[in-house]
C-alpha cells in the first residue's frame, strides 16, 4: 500500500464514528493523575526526580490534545468558513461544556472559601489570592477562592475563541499555520521579556499572569495537536520534522533538568516557564507514539474507567481546584509531600486521587442529565458532600466533629450503598427531601462554627433531628 493510500485510510478512521480514540482517552486519564501529583508534591522533591521528563508533560500533552480534538471535531462537522466555524451551535456546546460548570464552581467555591475565612472577604483575598494574584486577574477566569490549576482555565476559555480561526488558517495552509503558531508564541516570549523582564513587583507578576495564561502564549502545543489531526502516522513524511524537533527538545529538557540550563540575556531569563516551544515537541512526540502504538479501541475491563476519567478531565480539574483550595486555606499550602520525605504522604496522595477523580467524574455525569430538577439536586449533593469530606479530614485531627457534619457523612455513606448495592436511583421527590436534609445540616454547621459557642451547638442540632424524623416518615409513606 502506498503512502497516499495509508494517509487516506488514516484520515477515514479519524473522521469515522464519534471520533473517540482510546489512545487519547488513555493519555488524558494518565495526565490528570499527573496534574494532581504536581499540585501535591513540592518542588523540593520534584526537582530530585527528573520531573521535567515525565511529570511536567501533563500540561503540554493536554495542549496538544486540545488542538488534536478540535481539529478532528471541525473536520467531522465539515465546517470550512469562519461563519460556519463560529456558529451558535459551537458556542452553545462550549458554554454548557465549560462555562456553566465554571460559574457553578465560582459560586460554590466562593461561599466555601468565605466560610473557611470566617466570612471575611479581605481575609480570603490576602490569605488565598494575593500577592501572587491581583484584582486584575479576576477578569481572566481566576477564582476568588484560588486553587492550583486555576491558571489553565483562561487557556481553555481562550482556546474556545481562537481555535475556529486557527483551524480556518490550517485549511488554507497547514505548514504556514503551524509555523505561525511557533512564531506567535516566540513573539509572546519576546514581548514578555521586554515588557516585564525580571519581575520586581507584585503588579508585574499580576500582568505576567495575564500573559502566560493567554492561549497565544501556549500556541505551539495546540498547533501541533491540530497538525496531527490531519494525520498522525509517525512514519508519514508530513510528520518527519518531529524526528528533528524531538531530540532537540529532549536535549534541552535534559540540560534544563540536570544542569540548570536557563536561557538568559544580560542576566534576565528570556524563556519563561517550562511549557514553551522548546519543551512542547518532546511531549508532542510522546502523543504521536501513543497514537501509533496504543490501540484505537480497547475491550479491557479497565478501559471503561479510563474512558470515564478521560471524558471528565475538565470537571476533575475544577474539582481539584476546589479541593486544593480548601487544603491551602486550612494548611497554608497545597503541597502535602515535601522534604523530609514521609512515606505516609503517599497514602494522602492516593486518597486525593480517589477523591478528586471520583467526584470530578461524578460531576461530569451529573452534567449529562437531561432532567434539570434532578441535576440541581445532585449539584447540591455534590457541593455539600465533597467539601464536607475534606472538612472531616481537617476536623478529625482536632478530635472534634460537629453533629451536622456527621449527618452529612452518614447520608453520603447511605447514598453509596444505594448506588452500588440497591442500584436504583431515588425518586425525585424522595431525593429532594433528603437533599434538603443535608443542605439544612450544612447551613446549621456553618452557623454553629461562625455564631455559637460550643455549649450552645445543641440548639441547632434539634431542627436536624426533627427533620430526620420527617424525612424517614415521608420516605416510608412514599414507598408504602
Amino acid at each position: 500500500m502506498n503512502n497516499l493510500d495509508s494517509e487516506k485510510l488514516e484520515k477515514d478512521h479519524l473522521l469515522s464514528g464519534k471520533g473517540y480514540l482510546f489512545q487519547i482517552d488513555f493519555l488524558k486519564a494518565a495526565m490528570i493523575f499527573l496534574v494532581i501529583f504536581d499540585h501535591f508534591v513540592a518542588w523540593s522533591i520534584k526537582s530530585e526526580i527528573a520531573a521535567s521528563l515525565w511529570e511536567r508533560i501533563s500540561i503540554p500533552i493536554f495542549l496538544v490534545i486540545i488542538g488534536f480534538n478540535m481539529g478532528l471535531s471541525f473536520q467531522r462537522e465539515g465546517a470550512s468558513t469562519l461563519k460556519e466555524l463560529y456558529s451558535w451551535k459551537y458556542f452553545k456546546k462550549k458554554i454548557f461544556r465549560y462555562l456553566v460548570p465554571f460559574l457553578i464552581l465560582y459560586a460554590a467555591s466562593t461561599f466555601i472559601g468565605l466560610f473557611m475565612y470566617g466570612f471575611d472577604p479581605e481575609a480570603m483575598y490576602y490569605g488565598q489570592f494575593y500577592p501572587e494574584h491581583g484584582p486584575i486577574n479576576y477578569f481572566i477566569g481566576y477564582l476568588p477562592f484560588w486553587g492550583p490549576g486555576n491558571w489553565f482555565l483562561p487557556v481553555i476559555f481562550g482556546s474556545i475563541l481562537l481555535l475556529p480561526l486557527l483551524y480556518w488558517v490550517f485549511t488554507k495552509s497547514k505548514i504556514l499555520a503551524l509555523v505561525s503558531c511557533f512564531v506567535i508564541e516566540f513573539i509572546m516570549q519576546v514581548i514578555t521579556f521586554f515588557l516585564i523582564g525580571d519581575i520586581t513587583s507584585w503588579e508585574e507578576l499580576h500582568i505576567y499572569n495575564i500573559i502566560v495564561t493567554s492561549v497565544v502564549f501556549n500556541l505551539s502545543g495546540i498547533g501541533l495537536g491540530m497538525w496531527f489531526s490531519f494525520g498522525y502516522k509517525l512514519t508519514s513524511k508530513r510528520n518527519a520534522f518531529m524526528w528533528i524537533l524531538f531530540p532537540i527538545s529532549l536535549i534541552y529538557i535534559i540540560f534544563y533538568q540536570f544542569f540548570d540550563l536557563r536561557i538568559e540575556i544580560d542576566g534576565t531569563r528570556f524563556l519563561m516557564g517550562d511549557y514553551h516551544f522548546l519543551f512542547i515537541p518532546y511531549s508532542a512526540f510522546l502523543v504521536l507514539l501513543a497514537l501509533q502504538f496504543i490501540p484505537n479501541k480497547s475491550n479491557l475491563r479497565i478501559s471503561k474507567g479510563i474512558k470515564s476519567i478521560s471524558r471528565a478531565t475538565y470537571h476533575i480539574l475544577l474539582t481539584q481546584i476546589l479541593g486544593f483550595g480548601m487544603i491551602t486555606a486550612w494548611w497554608g499550602t497545597h503541597y502535602g509531600m515535601d522534604l523530609p520525605f514521609n512515606p505516609f504522604d503517599i497514602i494522602d496522595l492516593i486518597l486525593l486521587w480517589i477523591l478528586f477523580i471520583g467526584f470530578g467524574t461524578l460531576w461530569y455525569k451529573i452534567d449529562l442529565l437531561k432532567n434539570l430538577p434532578r441535576r440541581i439536586l445532585y449539584y447540591i449533593n455534590f457541593f455539600v458532600v465533597f467539601p464536607c469530606l475534606l472538612f472531616l479530614s481537617f476536623w478529625m485531627q482536632g478530635l472534634w466533629i460537629p453533629l451536622p457534619l456527621i449527618v452529612i457523612i452518614l447520608y453520603a455513606l447511605a447514598a453509596l450503598m444505594i448506588h452500588y448495592v440497591i442500584k436504583e436511583p431515588l425518586p425525585t421527590k424522595v431525593l429532594s427531601v433528603w437533599t434538603l436534609l443535608i443542605f439544612i445540616s450544612f447551613i446549621l454547621m456553618v452557623l454553629q462554627i461562625e455564631l455559637l459557642s460550643a455549649s450552645l451547638h445543641w440548639i441547632l442540632n434539634v431542627p436536624i433531628g426533627i427533620y430526620i424524623v420527617f424525612a424517614v416518615l415521608y420516605t416510608g409513606y412514599y414507598y408504602k
